[in-house]
């Protein structure tokens, strides 16, 4: 069998290790290319179980037990430096509102550059030449002009079009997407995880999908667990929880 791109095994996260527990004994794997939806309600624990996974927990959130693996090697065994290799072309993020993200005081140009300088090993003018093809990619037409622009000259659903292209420039093998859709319209919901799926289904790029949404995740995803206060509570294929679930806070 293959081996599992990502392994999470019996993570318990919390404040301390004597404070509240905020993620309880979860386990979970994803094979290369797989979708995974992570659904719960606000506070059910999977915002910080998906930063976990990129070693991004917030301070004082910290790993109070388990272990998170990728591709083999433990996150646990790695330093700063190595943390910041996994993240890019191994793992990466979009996160709930881009404007968190992006910095407002620089140009989406230096932005989307900045990753591909730190991990892509290649010459500027071949990170020109990509950038631009991947915001074409995302449809955003005019992509000279917009790499001299600024974060807030764009629409919520660009933003987030701008985001996943910075994420997607990298090339990852695993991408976690937090809530991409939340603040957008049904329109441009449809249109941007459309997107984001697209290119990730033809990078081979697997995805841990999380959100709220469970008609949205269950569009996009293979399988699908369920989040109830810290703890996962349901997992399975998502045609067959869908039809079945076997608890009553899936419904």
């Amino acid at each position: 069998m293959t081996q599992p791109l990502l392994e999470v095994s019996n993570v318990t996260l919390g404040i301390g290790r004597a404070g509240p527990t905020i993620v309880k004994d979860a386990s979970l794997s994803i094979a290369p290319g797989e979708i995974v939806g992570i659904v719960g309600e606000s506070g059910s624990g999977k915002t910080m179980l998906g930063r976990a996974i990129l070693g991004l927990s917030p301070a004082p959130v910290g790993l109070v037990s388990g272990d998170i693996r990728f591709k083999g090697r433990s996150l646990g065994a790695l330093d700063d430096a190595g943390l910041r290799a996994m993240r890019g072309s191994g793992v990466t993020m979009v996160f709930q509102e881009p404007m968190t993200s992006l910095n407002p005081s620089m140009r989406i140009g230096q932005q989307l550059e900045e990753g591909l300088a730190l991990h892509g090993g290649i010459g500027r003018r071949e990170r020109k030449a990509r950038i631009l093809d991947m915001l074409g990619r995302v449809g955003i037409a005019d992509g000279e002009r917009a790499l001299a622009a600024y974060p807030h000259e764009f629409s919520g659903g660009m933003r987030q079009r701008i985001m996943i292209a910075s994420a997607m420039l990298m090339r990852p093998a695993l991408l976690v997407a937090d809530e991409p859709t939340t603040a957008l319209d049904a329109v441009t919901q449809r249109d941007v995880m459309d997107l984001l799926v697209g290119l990730t289904r033809e990078h081979g790029t697997a995805v841990i999908l999380i959100s709220h949404d469970l008609p949205m995740v269950a569009r996009y995803s293979d399988r699908i667990l369920v989040m109830q206060t810290g703890e996962i509570v349901e997992e399975g294929r998502t045609a067959e929880l869908l039809v079945a679930p076997k608890h009553g806070y899936t419904p």
